[in-house]
């Protein structure tokens, strides 16, 4: 194994004892001595971990393999997952599963809880840290591993040319991560000054930044007016730059180019994400106000703030989608599986991906009418390589079979077939909250171990766009070939 892996996974975990201090340092300020007692802990392990695999990997490589990437894609959220959930632990809110579960969860930005009151600050604080985190994880990953890993499947296509290609290297993950932190911390403020105009308080502020930009979207507090325009406003702004091309916004920081943000203005793909968002959005508002839920202004406002928050496959606490007919529900599912822009922080299947698959079945229909034609695909003026396209349709593929199997095996634990959709949707596209569409809180709670860890790897596999799991297993399959033979 790389020893770049453990020095990579002892920094993370170095960053992560370090977030741990914030709501350590609340916890002291609001003289709750046992949560100070319970980060105090957790602290404490994580660092010592952290230290030890950083000194474990002494004089680590400047570069990182296909196969090496594959495996810390992996086993970072696994090893962060465990370690971020100790706080749920020691506070025995949860047991070690499930505390593992809610962390996971966090860090993947998938915004489902398992947990039905929480009322500690600082615990609060450290939900939402670490879905913010989460967030600023996968940036990184886009803008470093992945696409030196598997392509992406799509964004090399709408990448700058110096990030199409090359290796992961150590000097190239330390100047690419401080560059987007800046970025993402920029993000966040915006997000802060947005909400703290909007009404809320400072505390309240800062934590819907974090979920709000990361699009983790969990947040436990009095203070989530879903019927406030000013605060829907906010969040509408915060779900759309978060859910535009990211790498475009980082690319304009680093080169000190502002200009490029019309790129953003100008992207096809961005324009058909702010089109699903006011279409859909109408169209729920409009039905919502049909079947008598709201009056007219009222039913506009939860439909396009809801659409926006599954459309950047945030989500949110379902307390009022519950009780909408199964129309809304399933155009908030189809929203949250499509997705934001591709090199967003959004989940889902990703705008750009769909656009190719539609142009590249419209030419297949062209080239079956005239078969003689010579055709090539464009976007935006650039032409599409045909290793994107054949990417592209094996990872749609794939994500259809994911889907299939994954509701085979939840049906499993005995829920009935929109449950397990549900259920399984939610983990691959990070939208927690359908989870709670069909199936109450403690059908949920009550789900065998497996398949709660069945979920946790759902959720991962969704951020890590699948292959680079199926690259651990076929490079695995061929290293042990390799001995044996």
């Amino acid at each position: 194994m790389d020893k770049l892996i453990p020095y990579l996974m002892g920094r993370a975990l170095l960053l992560c004892s370090a977030c741990m201090a914030i709501p350590f340092a609340y916890s002291i300020y609001l003289h709750h001595n046992f949560m100070t007692g319970v980060f105090g802990q957790s602290i404490c392990i994580t660092l010592l971990i952290a230290i030890l695999l950083i000194k474990k990997s002494t004089n680590p490589p400047e570069s990182l393999s296909v196969y090496g990437g594959a495996i810390f894609l992996c086993a970072i959220w696994v090893t962060i997952g465990f370690f971020g959930g100790l706080p749920y632990y020691f506070s025995h809110y949860l047991g070690p599963i499930d505390a593992f579960v809610e962390s996971v969860s966090g860090f993947t930005t998938t915004g489902y809880t398992n947990i039905l009151s929480l009322q500690d600050p600082a615990l609060i604080l450290w939900r939402s840290m670490t879905q913010w985190m989460g967030g600023g994880m996968i940036l990184m990953f886009i803008a470093t591993v992945l696409p030196a890993i598997t392509g992406m499947f799509g964004i090399s296509f709408a990448m700058p040319v110096a990030l199409k290609t090359g290796v992961v290297t150590i000097n190239r993950l330390r100047k690419n991560t401080r560059r987007l932190s800046i970025l993402y911390a920029l993000l966040t403020i915006i997000g802060v000054v947005f909400f703290s105009v909007a009404g809320l308080g400072t505390y309240d502020a800062i934590n819907f930044a974090m979920v709000t930009i990361s699009t983790g979207g969990c947040y436990f507090s009095d203070a989530y007016l879903y019927n406030n325009v000013w605060f829907a406003s906010a969040a509408i702004v915060g779900l759309i730059a978060s859910g535009g091309n990211v790498i475009i916004y980082w690319q304009a920081i680093k080169r000190r180019q502002y200009s490029m943000l019309k790129k953003t203005i100008h992207n096809t793909e961005f324009h058909i994400f702010v089109l699903i968002i006011l279409v859909i959005g109408l169209i729920c508002g409009l039905h919502l106000y049909h079947n008598n839920y709201y009056n007219l202004s009222d039913s506009l406002l939860y439909g396009f703030f809801s659409v926006a928050l599954y459309a950047g496959t945030t989500g949110a606490p379902p307390f009022e989608v519950l009780t909408w007919t199964d129309f809304d529900k399933m155009l908030l599912i189809v929203v949250a599986s499509i997705g934001g822009c591709i090199g967003s922080l959004a989940g889902g299947f990703k705008i750009l991906r769909l656009m190719i698959l539609f142009k590249s079945c419209a030419n297949e229909m062209t080239r079956t009418i005239h078969p003689d034609i010579i055709m090539t695909m464009k976007i935006d003026g650039e032409i599409v390589p045909s290793k994107v396209i054949n990417r592209i349709l094996g990872f749609f593929f794939i994500v259809f079979i994911t889907i299939a199997i994954s509701i085979l095996v939840i049906s499993a634990a005995g829920l009935d077939m929109q449950q397990s959709m549900d259920i399984a949707i939610a983990c691959i596209t990070s939208t927690g909250p359908i989870m709670l569409f069909h199936t109450s809180h403690s059908e949920i709670l009550a789900l065998p171990v497996i398949v709660k860890l069945f979920c946790c790897f759902l959720m991962v596999l969704g951020k890590l766009d699948i292959f680079a799991f199926l690259i651990l297993i076929f490079g695995s399959r061929q290293q042990l070939l390799h001995k044996h033979w």
